[in-house]
């Protein structure tokens, strides 16, 4: 399986490949197509928090430990409220996970 590790503010968010493995499987199953889902904890655990679907481009305070994105459109995970701080972008279809001490604080929708 391939990771990328990527830097949020100042610890890490590993941004998994939606490859042929059960825990990608896992990222699109739980998270209806057309959403983008957060949950309070890792590996998807927690409390599970979804937008609408196909939700308009723009900026939206959410947090979160594990995101998925099943819209067609690419999204932004900030480190910060109203989308500032550190970033990482997740394509549709993908999903990620920060690391102990790290909170996604808002996303941001991207494209038409």
């Amino acid at each position: 399986m391939k990771t990328k590790l990527i830097a949020l503010g100042g610890a890490a968010l590993i941004a998994t490949l939606p490859l042929a493995t059960s825990t990608t499987a896992s990222a699109s199953s739980v998270c209806r197509k057309g959403s983008v889902c957060t949950w309070s904890k890792n590996d998807f655990g927690g409390t599970k928090r979804t937008t609408g679907l196909n939700p308009s481009p723009g900026c939206y305070d959410w947090s979160g430990k594990t995101v998925s994105n099943q819209t067609k459109r690419k999204i932004r995970v900030y480190s910060d409220v109203s989308c500032y701080g550190k970033r990482v972008d997740i394509k549709p279809g993908h999903w990620g996970q920060t690391k102990p001490g790290a909170t996604i604080k808002s996303i941001a929708v991207v494209g038409p």
